[in-house]
């Protein structure tokens, strides 16, 4: 293994739904053609995780380095206080607009579909050979070191083989009822998936879950440049669409064609999806074997329960969110 630790860079996908210019953008383009679970507002929704994900970035991942928050013509509106009260260096947090995400790609703007932006993040200017993917409703639990995502140039991938066979089958059973009786096919995460190891040629996918990623600028770039016709039909979609892979995905499975990745069991993670896994989140906090996070649906919380989720996850980063902000984003 190497001794020297090379900055990785970390990406993170922000909207705030909340914003007017962005829903009579999104409202334009929107149609009964779509899948309904695409066009959830909750899809869209800013609660103050940001927040949380940047401060547990700056406690728990001193490898990190520059750390980009991608946007559409916005940007959280505290966000320049970590670096205007010393939390980070001067040039650490940059918003990156979908304009340079996409240079190049164009008219697939605007889009509202975390696939379409997830599959051109290798285009940001000046990205680390490898960077870390995480959504913004994701952090950092406890400590973490490089290598619990990259050995030398080994990819760790962290998941389970499954076998494509089902999967194909569903979608294109899906697929022939969308065709022939026009019910619009929904679009799934493992289906994303299985998509991602079909188009390069696996049997199997190997699944993962809701966590941070590291995906490798090289392996996307010469997969895309090679396929462009591909690139142009995934970025297309306005919103998520039963026929996109997941780009995280193509990634893990290039690196393992490659031999580039190293596979390990899946890791347990603090998880958040309702109101039931309310106590179980918060006694995960304090869990030093607990390495990540994810908040799913902060918004669909009963107000008491988000507030105790809040109030916890502002004890937890307290010495690195800013103060102006700590009594706000408690609820």
């Amino acid at each position: 293994m190497k001794d020297s630790v090379q900055a990785i860079d970390i990406v993170i996908a922000w909207v705030d739904g909340n914003d007017t210019n962005l829903k009579n953008k999104r409202r334009k383009f929107m149609n009964q053609a779509e899948p309904s679970n695409a066009l959830e507002d909750t899809r869209f929704a800013s609660n103050d995780e940001i927040y949380f994900c940047i401060a547990s970035i700056l406690k728990f991942v001193p490898y990190s380095g520059t750390i980009y928050v991608v946007t559409d013509q916005q940007q959280p509106k505290w966000l320049d206080q970590f670096e205007q009260q010393g939390l980070c260096e001067a040039g650490k947090i940059k918003i990156i607009d979908h304009r340079e995400v996409f240079n190049g790609y164009e008219s697939a703007l605007p889009t509202f579909n975390s696939l379409s932006i997830e599959s051109m993040l290798w285009n940001i200017p000046g990205i680390s050979d490898y960077f870390i993917y995480l959504n913004d409703d994701f952090f950092f639990n406890q400590a973490s070191r490089q290598q619990d995502f990259l050995v030398d140039d080994q990819m760790v991938i962290y998941g389970h083989w499954q076998r494509n066979f089902i999967k194909k089958v569903k979608y294109l059973l899906r697929k022939f009822v969308q065709n022939k009786f026009g019910k619009i096919a929904q679009p799934k995460y493992s289906m994303a998936q299985m998509l991602s190891a079909d188009c390069v040629g696996l049997s199997r996918y190997y699944e993962i879950h809701h966590r941070p990623h590291i995906l490798s600028k090289a392996l996307l770039a010469n997969y895309f440049g090679q396929h462009p016709l591909f690139l142009q039909q995934q970025i297309r979609f306005k919103f998520r669409n039963i026929d996109q892979i997941l780009p995280v995905g193509l990634s893990n499975h290039l690196a393992i064609k490659n031999n580039q990745a190293i596979l390990k069991n899946d890791v347990e993670i603090a998880y958040l999806k309702d109101g039931r896994d309310l106590e179980p989140f918060i006694q995960a906090l304090s869990n030093e074997h607990i390495k990540f996070g994810c908040i799913q649906s902060l918004d669909q919380l009963e107000q008491r329960d988000e507030q105790r989720i809040r109030h916890a996850l502002v004890d937890k980063f307290r010495e690195v969110l800013p103060s102006q902000i700590q009594p706000t984003i408690a609820g």
